[in-house]
């Protein structure tokens, strides 16, 4: 982070353009989002004065072709200033539509797009749903995680995902984790780097999960749908269902390091929301676990952790013993073991912990593919 990055408040609209022009990673991983080979001579600069002084955040070319206009805002934002976001979308897609260009040597890309990048955390810090906006036809709603730059597109699956968020129901964090472990994402990703790579056509799910995923020996066999979601919620795999640009950085990583990253740069608040009551109380049965997290937020359930009756709840506990290790049980029951407190430690200790109580080592070698 460079002295400019720390004297801007990390939540705000200029961190995230700061980014944007500054950081060539964060910019592959948008070309990426967009379906573009990424090339040095793609610029990303400040947008200049348009139709009635109109200036759009970001201008991303190639020579004198305009591939996109985005807007960016930061984390904290209210609906005033997201619809305020859309309007300007609407004015950049209106700008393409007539020809109207920032000078005269500019012309448009045939597959010109408008970009709606901003941080996931505007999900949680408002009760407005997104998802029920009217977008430009041109629109890429793109959201980047903070702690890593990593990038999604809020597509029509994560659409479905939030779109029951409301008043009785809220979100602690932004990331879809059900009936999968983490080690059988990590698993995932090394398959799609050993096999597609470097490959740049669609690859159809349904394949395969039926002819290829499902004979790897892991705990949940038929939820590789599931991990195709996570996966894509975290911005690992791109719209053609291979790896992205920071999926390919992501699979560099040992299970012992990509469980470290997961926890830090996405499911710690599903663990500080759920730990502190298993530590009060080891063995609260899930039930009166899923009571007590609603009481904690007034009766509202909780995206990703009190809905289906606890079957996400039964889930995350399952991912505490065998990703983690800082509970251990046997299935279906109870009294739980805490072998240690998962909060407020380095990421060096977490992952130290994780290679000495987890169960990764047991289940990757059963793959013997990626053990």
């Amino acid at each position: 982070m460079g002295i400019l990055d720390k004297r801007i408040n990390p939540k705000s609209e200029k961190y995230i353009q700061n980014q944007v022009i500054n950081n060539k990673s964060l910019q592959k991983y948008i070309i990426d989002s967009l379906s573009i080979k990424y090339e040095d001579s793609i610029k990303f600069s400040k947008g200049l004065t348009y139709d009635n002084r109109i200036l759009p955040d970001i201008k991303i070319s190639k020579g004198d072709e305009v591939l996109a206009l985005m807007e960016c805002k930061g984390a904290n934002i209210n609906v005033t200033d997201y619809v305020r976001g859309i309007g300007q979308l609407f004015q950049y897609e209106d700008f393409f539509e007539r020809n109207i260009t920032e000078n005269k040597t500019d012309t448009y890309s045939k597959n010109f797009k408008t970009v709606y990048l901003y941080p996931v955390d505007v999900i949680k810090n408002n009760d407005f749903n997104i998802a029920n906006f009217k977008y430009p036809k041109t629109t890429k709603i793109l959201q980047i995680n903070l702690n890593n730059f990593a990038l999604r597109e809020f597509s029509e699956e994560q659409r479905k995902k939030f779109s029951s968020l409301g008043q009785s129901l809220i979100a602690i964090s932004e990331y879809y984790f059900r009936d999968n472990r983490l080690f059988e994402l990590y698993i995932l990703i090394q398959y799609l780097k050993d096999n597609f790579n470097d490959q740049k056509r669609q690859l159809y799910r349904t394949d395969l999960e039926n002819n290829h995923l499902r004979k790897i020996n892991v705990i949940n066999n038929g939820n590789w749908r599931n991990a195709f979601i996570s996966l894509a919620g975290m911005g690992f795999i791109n719209h053609k269902n291979n790896l992205s640009e920071k999926g390919k950085e992501v699979s560099k990583l040992n299970c012992y390091e990509f469980n470290t990253m997961i926890f830090f740069d996405y499911i710690k608040p599903y663990v500080e929301e759920l730990f502190p009551l298993i530590n009060k109380n080891n063995d609260i049965k899930i039930s009166d676990l899923l009571l007590e997290v609603k009481k904690k937020h007034k009766q509202k359930d909780i995206l990703f952790v009190t809905e289906s009756k606890g079957r996400y709840i039964s889930s995350w506990l399952n991912i505490f013993r065998d990703d983690f290790g800082f509970l251990d049980f046997e299935p279906r029951r109870t009294e739980r073991k805490i072998n240690y407190n998962p909060l407020n430690i380095s990421k060096e200790e977490l992952t130290n912990k994780i290679i000495q109580f987890s169960k990764i080592d047991f289940y990757l070698k059963k793959t013997k593919i990626y053990s």
